[in-house]
C-alpha cells in the first residue's frame, strides 16, 4: 500500500514516461473494467471501497483521469454511469446505486487463521439505528435492510470489515465471513480465548477480558468483573473474595484497582463476596501482572482497569436481572447521534425475602465477628440479636461528541453496603436495646476530554475525584461502652496524555498526572474517655513516556516506558522503568520477557482484629517515610508459549521483591499481631497452563507453583513464610455449548495456607498482668488443602423479535467440602474463670445454589 507521497511519485513517472498529451487523451477515451480502476483508486489515494461484485463485475468504465483529484475522478465516475459514493470515514467509501430496495441479512463470522466462529461481534447498519452482535455460532441476522446500505463489522483484535447489505442477503446458508486478526497494531493479540470466551492477551504484557463475550465460568450465573480477574493463573484470593485479590503473593492494597481510570478504595458488596461493579455496563477488564504500562502507578503487585463503553450506542437497548442476593437494571440510551447515556444499578433483596443463598453468603461473611458470637453471659435474663444488612451500588456514564474530534465523558459511581445489628438484653424487669453499625461507601466522578489532532495524534485530560468512607459505631449493651471508628479516604487527580502513532503502527505516549490524597483515621470511646484523630495528606507527580515498537521481519514486538514519581514532602524521586518484550519463534511458538520498577504510596493495615465490628477490618493509611514507608516493587518474568491447531501452551516463571511492607498491614494473628516493624517478602514461582477447544468444547488446565517468604531483621526468625505463601494451586475445568445451552464445571485445588500454632495447649503467660499465648515459629504449620467443585448453566431464549432472556443456574462447592480459609487462636475463659486457648476457624462458603434471569431489550 503506497502513501501519498507514493502516489505522487507515481503521477510524476507517469508524465516522465509518457510526455505527450495527445496520447494520454487518446489512452483514456477507452474503456476500462470498473474492478480495474478501483483497484488503482485504492492504491493512488489509499483509500478502500466496499460495493457488491454483483453490480459492477461487468461493469465497464471510460478511465478518469488520474490526475486529477479523488472527488473530482469519483464525480466523473457518477455522472458516466450513476454510481453513488459515500465516505464512511477518513478511507473507506462506499459504492452504492441509487435504487432504495429492502431485504433480510445474515451472515456466520469466524476466525480467518482458527476457523472459530466468533461471538460478540458488532454488526452495524451505517446511517440508520440498525445494530446487531454475533451469536454463539458467530451467525447474525436483520430484517428490512436497504440493500445498498454499508455494514460495518467489528470486534476487538480484529480487523473490520466493511461490506454491503446487497453481499449478505439472506439466503440459506448465510453469507459467512473470515475475520482476519490484527497483525501490526500495538494491542495485537497473541492469544485468544484463553480458557474461556472473551479472554485474551496482548504483545504489550496485558491480558484483557471482554465482559460481553466472556464465557460462563463455573460457579458464577452472570459475569462477576473480580471474579472473572480470578480465572486467571497467578492470581487468587487466600479467603474466597472479591476484596482481598491476591496477585502472585502480593496483599490485596498492593493492587490497582481502576474503574474508567478513577481508582478505587472500595470493590466489593457483601464486605467482599461479590464484586460491586455492574458488569452489564463495563465492557472491558485490562490486567498486567508484570511489565506494566508505565501509565499505571500506585502498585507493587498488579493493575485491574475496568473499562465502560466509549462508543454512543447506536440504538437504545437495556435489561433487567434478578438472582437469589439482588436485582438490577442497566441501560444504554441513545439521546442522539452525538449524545449518548449509560446507567445501571444493583440492589440487594434481603429486604424481601432471605433467600437460602443469601444466608449462605451472610453466614460466610460474618462468621467469627460480633455479629453472630452472641454469647448469653447473664443467667438472669435473655439476649436476642437483629441484624439488617443491604447493599446498592448506581453508576451512571454520559458520552457527547460535538465533533468527528471531539469526545467528553463524565462518569460517577456510588457503591454501598449497610449494616444495622441490634442487641436486647432482657430480665424480668428491665429491656435494654443498642444498635451498632457498620458503612461502607464510596462515590467516585471524573470529567475527561479527548480529541483526535489527527489520524495518528490524540490527547485525552482528565480531572477525577474518589471518596470512600468506612464508619462503625460499637454499642455494647451491658456496659453502655461506645467505641466509633471510622476511616476516610479523599483523592483529587488530572491526568494529561499525548498518543502518537508513527512509523509500522509503533506507538508513543507521554503524559503527567498529578494527585492529592488525604486519608484521615477516628477513634472515640466514651468509656474510658478517648479520642484519636490523625489526618494525613499526600501529593505525588508523576510523568511518563512509553513506546512500543513493532518489527515485522524479526517478528519482534517491545513496549518499553519508564515512569517518574516525584513526593514533594518528602523531597524523594522515583524512577520506574517497564519493559516487554514477545518474540515469535514460528510454528506457533514465541517467548516473552519482562520486568518492571513499580512503588506505591498508600496501604492498608489492622490495627486490632475486632476493628470496625471485626468485619471490615482494614484501614487505608498514606506513607510517611517513618513507621509507613513508600513500597517498592521489582519483578521479572519470563514465559513460552505454543498456540496451534486449537491448543495453547504456556509456561511462565517470575520472581518478584517488594520492599517497605509492614507487619500492620500484613494482617498477622499470632505473636506479631502487636509488633509494628518495616521489612519485605520475595515471592517466586512457575505458572502452567494448558486449553484445548473446539467448537463446542473448551477444557483447560491450569497449575501455579508459588512460594513466598518475609524478611523482618528485627524479627527472630528474620525470615518465615508469608501469610500467602500457597505452594500449589490447579484449576481443571470444561465448558461446553450447544446453540443456546452452556453448561460449566470446574475442580479448584490448592495446598493449605501457613498458619501460626501455640507451643502446647497451655501456654498461657501473664505479660503486665495480661494472659498472652506464647507461640512456636510463625507460620509453621499448614492448613489442610483446600477442594472445591462448581457448576454452573445457562440458556438464551427470545421472547419476541425486540426482548430475549436468558435464565442461569449454578452451584457453589457442589460437594460441600469443608474447607478451612484460616485458623486462629483467642484466649478465653472456662466455666471456672481460669484462661483457656480456643482456636478459631474460618470456613468457606458451604454448597451454595444461585439462579438468575435476564431480561433483554
Amino acid at each position: 500500500m503506497r502513501s501519498k507521497s507514493g502516489a505522487i511519485t507515481i503521477l510524476f513517472l507517469f508524465f516522465l514516461l509518457f510526455p505527450f498529451g495527445n496520447q494520454t487523451c487518446i489512452a483514456q477515451e477507452h474503456k476500462q473494467p470498473f474492478l480495474e480502476i478501483i483497484l488503482q483508486l485504492q492504491e493512488l489515494f489509499d483509500v478502500r471501497f466496499s460495493y457488491s461484485g454483483k453490480e459492477i463485475e461487468t461493469l465497464m468504465v471510460e478511465k478518469p483521469e488520474y490526475t486529477n483529484s479523488l472527488p473530482e475522478i469519483l464525480d466523473q465516475i457518477t455522472k458516466n454511469t450513476g454510481l453513488q459514493f459515500k465516505n464512511i470515514n477518513e478511507r473507506y467509501i462506499a459504492i452504492t446505486t441509487s435504487e432504495d430496495k429492502y431485504s433480510n441479512i445474515c451472515g456466520i463470522l469466524f476466525n480467518a487463521e482458527t476457523l472459530f466462529p466468533l461471538e460478540g461481534a458488532t454488526i452495524q447498519v451505517l446511517g440508520s439505528n440498525k445494530a446487531t452482535i454475533s451469536n454463539l455460532d458467530g451467525k447474525f441476522s436483520a430484517e428490512n435492510v436497504q440493500q445498498n446500505a454499508t455494514i460495518k463489522i467489528s470486534y476487538v483484535g480484529f480487523e473490520t470489515l466493511i461490506t454491503t447489505a446487497d453481499a449478505l442477503q439472506a439466503t440459506s446458508p448465510c453469507t459467512t465471513l473470515a475475520l482476519k486478526p490484527l497483525i501490526s497494531e500495538l494491542q495485537d493479540i497473541v492469544l485468544q480465548s484463553i480458557f474461556s470466551r472473551g479472554i485474551n492477551k496482548t504483545k504489550d504484557g496485558a491480558i484483557t477480558l471482554q465482559v460481553e463475550s466472556f464465557g460462563d465460568l463455573p460457579g458464577l450465573t452472570e459475569p462477576d468483573v473480580l471474579l472473572m480477574v480470578q480465572a486467571l493463573p497467578g492470581i487468587s484470593s487466600v479467603d474466597e473474595t472479591v476484596s482481598n485479590i491476591n496477585i502472585r503473593g502480593g496483599t490485596t492494597d498492593e493492587n490497582l484497582i481502576l474503574w474508567d481510570d478513577v481508582r478505587m478504595y472500595q470493590n466489593g458488596h457483601f464486605f467482599g463476596l461479590i464484586s460491586a461493579f455492574n458488569p452489564y455496563l463495563t465492557k472491558q477488564v485490562t490486567v498486567y501482572k508484570n511489565g506494566t504500562n508505565a501509565r499505571y502507578g500506585e502498585s507493587v503487585s498488579g493493575v485491574i482497569a475496568m473499562h465502560s463503553a466509549s462508543e454512543i450506542p447506536e440504538k437504545t437497548n437495556g435489561g433487567i436481572q434478578l438472582n437469589l442476593v439482588n436485582m438490577g437494571a442497566f441501560g444504554e440510551i441513545s439521546v442522539n447521534e452525538k449524545l449518548g447515556i449509560f446507567v445501571s444499578g444493583r440492589r440487594s433483596i434481603n429486604d424481601f425475602v432471605q433467600t437460602p443463598t443469601y444466608t449462605q453468603f451472610f453466614n460466610r461473611m460474618f462468621q467469627n465477628t460480633k455479629i453472630t458470637n452472641l454469647e448469653n453471659v447473664m443467667e438472669s435474663g435473655s439476649l436476642d440479636a437483629q441484624e439488617d444488612f443491604s447493599f446498592y451500588d448506581l453508576s451512571l456514564k454520559a458520552l457527547y461528541k460535538p465533533s468527528d474530534t471531539d469526545t467528553f465523558q463524565f462518569n460517577f459511581l456510588n457503591i454501598d453496603n449497610d449494616l444495622n445489628f441490634t442487641e436486647t438484653y432482657s430480665t424480668e424487669n428491665t429491656e435494654n436495646s443498642e444498635t451498632s453499625e457498620l458503612d461502607q461507601n464510596s462515590t467516585a466522578g471524573g470529567f475527561a476530554w479527548k480529541r483526535n489532532w489527527r489520524e495518528n495524534l490524540s490527547t485525552n485530560a482528565m480531572v477525577y475525584g474518589t471518596y470512600y468512607f468506612l464508619n462503625a459505631s460499637n454499642l455494647d449493651v451491658f456496659s453502655n461502652q461506645q467505641i466509633i471508628q471510622n476511616n476516610e479516604v479523599l483523592e483529587t487527580g488530572v491526568k494529561l496524555d499525548a498518543n502518537l502513532t508513527w512509523i509500522n503502527n509503533n506507538t508513543f505516549s507521554a503524559g503527567y498526572q498529578f494527585t492529592e490524597t488525604g486519608i484521615s483515621n477516628t477513634q472515640d470511646i466514651n468509656l474510658p474517655r478517648f479520642r484519636s484523630f490523625i489526618k494525613e495528606v499526600l501529593r505525588n507527580h508523576s510523568v511518563f513516556i512509553s513506546n512500543s515498537f513493532n518489527f515485522p521481519d524479526t517478528r519482534t514486538s517491545l513496549t518499553a516506558g519508564i515512569r517518574g514519581n516525584y513526593f514533594p514532602k518528602f523531597n524523594r524521586f522515583l524512577v520506574e522503568p517497564r519493559i516487554n518484550v514477545h518474540q515469535k519463534l514460528g510454528n506457533g511458538f514465541a517467548v516473552e520477557a519482562a520486568a518492571e520498577l513499580k512503588s506505591q504510596s498508600v496501604t492498608q493495615r489492622i490495627d486490632l482484629q475486632s476493628d470496625f465490628l471485626g468485619v471490615e477490618k482494614r484501614r487505608w493509611v498514606l506513607a510517611n517515610e517513618q513507621n509507613v514507608p513508600l513500597v517498592t516493587s521489582s519483578q521479572y518474568s519470563l514465559s513460552f508459549l505454543y498456540q496451534k491447531n486449537n491448543w495453547l501452551l504456556q509456561v511462565e516463571g517470575f520472581q518478584k521483591n517488594v520492599e517497605g511492607i509492614t507487619t500492620a498491614n500484613q494482617g498477622f494473628q499470632n505473636q506479631l499481631e502487636f509488633v509494628r516493624t518495616i521489612g519485605s517478602y520475595e515471592s517466586k514461582g512457575l505458572e502452567f497452563i494448558l486449553n484445548r477447544k473446539t467448537k463446542a468444547w473448551s477444557t483447560w488446565f491450569s497449575y501455579t507453583y508459588t512460594t513466598a517468604e518475609y524478611t523482618f531483621e528485627a524479627l527472630n526468625p528474620g525470615t518465615f513464610p508469608h501469610n500467602t505463601d500457597i505452594h500449589h494451586q490447579a484449576v481443571l475445568a470444561t465448558s461446553y455449548s450447544l446453540d443456546n445451552f452452556k453448561i460449566s464445571t470446574g475442580l479448584n485445588w490448592h495446598s493449605g495456607k501457613p498458619y501460626t500454632i501455640p507451643l502446647n495447649n497451655n501456654a498461657i503467660q501473664l505479660i503486665n498482668g495480661v494472659p498472652t499465648i506464647q507461640y512456636a515459629l510463625p507460620n509453621e504449620e499448614r492448613l489442610a488443602d483446600y477442594f472445591r467443585i462448581d457448576i454452573s448453566a445457562s440458556y438464551d431464549f427470545e421472547i419476541s423479535s425486540k426482548v430475549s432472556a436468558k435464565v442461569n443456574a449454578a452451584v457453589l462447592n457442589v460437594s460441600n467440602q469443608k474447607n478451612i480459609l484460616n485458623t486462629y487462636f483467642v484466649i478465653e475463659s472456662d466455666t471456672n474463670g481460669l484462661s483457656e486457648i480456643n482456636q478459631v476457624e474460618q470456613v468457606s462458603l458451604a454448597l451454595t445454589p444461585n439462579a438468575s434471569l435476564q431480561i433483554l431489550f
